[in-house]
């Protein structure tokens, strides 16, 4: 990722500048890179429809990953620059389609706008931190792309072919406009031996620097299991970054994926899908990564299941229909659940509820279509990612033991103080940080699940493989 794409100010600015260009009817008329189709009249005339209605709802309210509102006596001493300065992870599909078509352009061979090839290195200062808090790429003739008051401390910048952009743009949206078909069968059911180890991750296909430190964190306990005679399982949460492209599954995901191809009968891989692998329509998604051979088992569907005898996780597809459950995998819960003496354990990428998000919305679909087996008691544990934080939940409605595991990949703010109290219904959130200047940076990490028997033991590990927190659930 591109220090300046991550600062919402020069995203807009560009999206400004692509509107404009597709409104200058003979401009629009020059073609684009090589290997890059003109966009039709029509694809034009939809892309500026989206553009205009992406920057109304901008202007409006930030798309931008929020920090978390706390009361002014409650924050830390030193106010927290805004986030969207360095780490602009929007939620709007436009945006993230556009961010999407920058990084290809910046990071094309024969672009005339370059980035900085990834690599970053220590520069002798003294305490400089191991890996850079957020990116190690720039453009090159660029300084980074934000300040602590938000000031722009970038020149006014002109892409030298907007056109380019603009096109890949029009691509995009429309695979926005036209979802890849979701598989409806899930593949067949795989069993777990009885003691076991799930590895569990979620938002973590960014690429960055710490997301690559998380992924050999994760590997030392894949290479603990093979050594041990351990069955393991590594499973993502859904989110990779910005918007589900190949090109993004391949050099953020794939590349850095804890389980090597010649593994891929040892050791299972999965992954659901999440409302950024949905924002080119989840092509990226069901074409390329599914399609890789270390998630083969997975049968190129987005809900699945394993077993052995004393539970069941069923991982299931919330992104397709944007924070939703498409049909049929309701009836085919109910239908696991039914009569089946095994416990159940659910992970989603969407959060069946939260600590900081409160709003209508939230896990209101989830709760519709499975309330009647919440409420049975059927399902007693939950497992999802999408907010970028990992916080552990008492007793929720019916469910016993509902874990956030969404600190992965994406850089957020720790804004509380250690001993600040836990929103309800947290019990647990790490509130240590990386300090880079005003910057507080809340750890990334991810899960291991140890399964023996009925027991369960959760270990929660961060990106410098140091084990932050253990529980057991009985």
């Amino acid at each position: 990722m591109i220090s300046q794409v991550l600062n919402r100010a020069f995203v807009l600015d560009q999206l400004k500048a692509i509107e404009k260009h597709l409104m200058n009817g003979s401009a629009r008329r020059r073609a684009p890179a090589p290997g890059i189709d003109l966009p039709e009249e029509s694809d034009i005339q939809r892309t500026v429809a989206e553009v205009r209605l992406a920057l109304t709802r901008e202007a409006a309210r930030s798309s931008a990953q929020s920090n978390i509102g706390l009361p002014a006596a409650s924050r830390r001493s030193s106010p927290q620059p805004k986030i969207d300065d360095s780490c602009f992870i929007s939620s709007d599909p436009i945006i993230s389609l556009t961010q999407s078509a920058l990084e290809v352009y910046f990071s094309h061979p024969d672009s005339k706008d370059k980035a900085t090839p990834p690599g970053w290195k220590p520069i002798g200062r003294r305490n400089s931190p191991e890996v850079p808090p957020v990116t190690d790429r720039t453009l090159a003739n660029l300084s980074n792309g934000g300040g602590s008051s938000g000031r722009r401390v970038f020149d006014k910048f002109s892409i030298t072919d907007i056109g380019w952009v603009s096109s890949l743009l029009a691509m995009g949206i429309s695979k926005l406009k036209s979802p890849h078909p979701f598989k409806s069968d899930p593949p067949p059911a795989v069993q777990m031996s009885e003691r076991c180890r799930l590895i569990v991750v979620g938002d973590w296909g960014s690429g960055l620097p710490r997301a690559q430190k998380v992924a050999a964190a994760m590997r030392s306990y894949v290479d603990d299991s093979l050594k041990n005679g351990i069955g393991c399982h590594v499973i993502h949460l859904g989110d990779v970054y910005y918007s589900g492209w190949e090109y993004e599954y391949r050099n953020r995901f794939l590349n850095y994926w804890p389980v090597h191809i010649e593994e891929k009968d040892k050791v299972g891989s999965w992954s659901l899908n999440g409302n950024h692998d949905m924002y080119s329509g989840g092509h990226g998604y069901f074409g390329t990564l599914l399609m890789d051979p270390r998630f083969s088992r997975q049968g190129g569907t987005s809900f699945f299941k394993l077993f052995n005898k004393h539970w069941q996780i069923l991982g299931l597809d919330t992104a397709w229909d944007e924070n939703g459950l498409k049909d049929p995998q309701a009836s085919w819960v109910k239908s696991m659940v039914t009569d089946n003496p095994q416990r159940t354990m659910i992970m989603t990428h969407h959060q069946l509820f939260s600590a900081y998000e409160n709003g209508d919305g939230v896990g209101k679909i989830l709760k519709s279509k499975l309330g009647g087996l919440l409420k049975a008691g059927n399902i007693e544990a939950a497992i999802w990612g999408h907010e970028h934080r990992c916080i552990l939940h008492k007793q929720f409605g019916d469910v016993r033991f509902g874990r956030l595991i969404g600190h992965g990949g994406v850089p957020v703010y720790m804004e509380h103080r250690k001993d600040d109290a836990y929103p309800d219904p947290a019990i647990y959130e790490d509130r240590r940080f990386i300090a880079a200047g005003l910057e507080k940076w809340a750890y990334m990490g991810f899960a291991i699940f140890d399964f023996d028997g009925p027991h369960l033991g959760v270990r929660y590990v961060d990106e410098n493989g140091y084990l932050d927190n253990t529980e057991s659930y009985v």
